[in-house]
Formats: C-alpha cells, sequence, structure tokens
C-alpha cells in the first residue's frame, strides 16, 4: 500500500530514480526490504542506544552525507527534510485497516494506531537531527 502511494506521486519516485528518471526497481526493491524490517522494529525493538543510533543512520541515508551509498545506485543525492517530515501523514493515515484486520476492539485499535503515530511522529523527528546544526536541534 505505501509503495503504491509513493508510486502514484512522481515527486516521490524520483527518489527512487535513475538520473535519467528510469524508476530502480532493484533500489526500490532493496528499500521495500529495509522498510518492512523498518515496521517490525517499531513494534517490537527496544528503544536503546542501538536504536537511536540507528534511526541517526536513517537520517542520514535521506541526506547528501550518505543518500544512495547503502544501495551503490545513482539517484537523487538527498531528500528534503519537507518530504521526511509530510512522511508522517501517509505512514500513519494508512495503518489503521492493518492494526483492525485481527479482530482487536475499536478501543484497542485507537490506542495502538496512537502508539503508532507518536512513535512515527519521534523517530521522524529523530531523523531530521542530521538536517540540523546541532545547537539548533
Amino acid at each position: 500500500m505505501w509503495y503504491s502511494f509513493v508510486g502514484s506521486h512522481s515527486h516521490l519516485a524520483y527518489y527512487f530514480s535513475s538520473t535519467d528518471h528510469q524508476l530502480n526497481s532493484e533500489y526500490l526493491t532493496a528499500v521495500r526490504t529495509r522498510f518492512h524490517q523498518w515496521i517490525l522494529d517499531t513494534c517490537n525493538r527496544p528503544y536503546d542506544q542501538d536504536w537511536l543510533n540507528y534511526q541517526q543512520e536513517i537520517g542520514l541515508r535521506h541526506t547528501y552525507a550518505k543518500k544512495n551509498q547503502t544501495d551503490r545506485v545513482e539517484a537523487a543525492p538527498h531528500i528534503g527534510m519537507r518530504y521526511m517530515i509530510a512522511f508522517i501523514y501517509p505512514i500513519t493515515a494508512t495503518v489503521k485497516p492493518f492494526l483492525s484486520n485481527k479482530g482487536h476492539s475499536a478501543e484497542d485499535v485507537e490506542n495502538m494506531y496512537q502508539a503508532w503515530f507518536k512513535s512515527i511522529t519521534l523517530q521522524v523527528t529523530l531523523w531530521c537531527a542530521p538536517y540540523a546544526k546541532d545547537a539548533y536541534f
């Protein structure tokens, strides 16, 4: 679902495309695998120093400092912070059906949704750290 969202918006698909504007399916597949792991980590991993360090790494992988290095691709060299922040909406707004498909009560689904929203907001805040001067963050 989330990848359909990205693919349906050319300004987002651009970041998964080669310099000749062709969608790089290998790159997208590699990112999809990490995205899947990120969802599992968001739900299950302790928010300890290792987790915090990885949030820093995720942020860096979207900036000029490390964009494209992990997958050794030639794509847009940087993702603007505005897109990092805007990511909160689609990743939160689309999660409720997944939370409710196991027969949980409406109250439990809402509680899980709120926990998810808080976690995503925290993570995106941390991912934005590399975009700011230390004293500004």
